[in-house]
């Protein structure tokens, strides 16, 4: 049972298709915790525009609420694909919020990956957000990278926890 509560990052701008968009993946996420609540604890940020049509995420209300989320979470996810707007300022300002201000440990899904190998990071280097890639070349910010699979999603969640202090050993940790 993971007691654990998860923060979500991805990247919802510029896609008005969200079909297209890391927004099918964020619900596919709420549909197996729905499934397995006991195995899932995403925090509910359905409440928040996600939509690229609207200005609101430069709104300080918005990321006050994304503040209050992350305060109430033990680790954040990153889901990460080829779609995934690696400079979106957002998606960015969310982990280095997470890792600076909440210490969270950072758990980096690949979308469409099923398992992952020594070299997996440097095959999706360009998928990975600008803040991920900074952290990192100095090897700033304890993360794990994994494939967005459910079991291997349910075992990082459940083992990495800023409240139990678990983290990944270094930046690169493949899980």
């Amino acid at each position: 049972m993971n007691t654990h509560k998860t923060y979500v990052a991805y990247d919802a701008e510029g896609v008005l298709d969200h079909e297209k968009s890391n927004l099918k993946t964020f619900r596919q996420l709420h549909a197996w915790q729905r499934m397995r609540p006991e195995r899932f604890r995403f925090l509910n940020m359905d409440e928040i525009n996600f939509s690229s049509e609207h200005d609101d995420w430069v709104d300080s209300t918005v990321k006050n609420r994304l503040l209050a989320f992350m305060a109430q979470a033990d680790n954040l996810l990153v889901l990460v694909s080829p779609i995934t707007n690696v400079e979106s300022p957002i998606l960015n300002w969310q982990i280095s919020k997470a890792v600076n201000r909440f210490h969270l440990p950072v758990i980096i899904a690949y979308v469409g990956e099923e398992q992952l190998g020594d070299t997996s990071i440097e095959k999706n280097w360009t998928k990975l957000p600008n803040k991920i890639r900074k952290y990192i070349g100095r090897d700033s910010a304890r993360m794990c990278h994994i494939p967005l699979t459910q079991d291997k999603l349910e075992r990082a969640l459940g083992t990495f926890s800023v409240g139990a202090q678990t983290y990944p050993w270094n930046s690169t940790t493949i899980f």
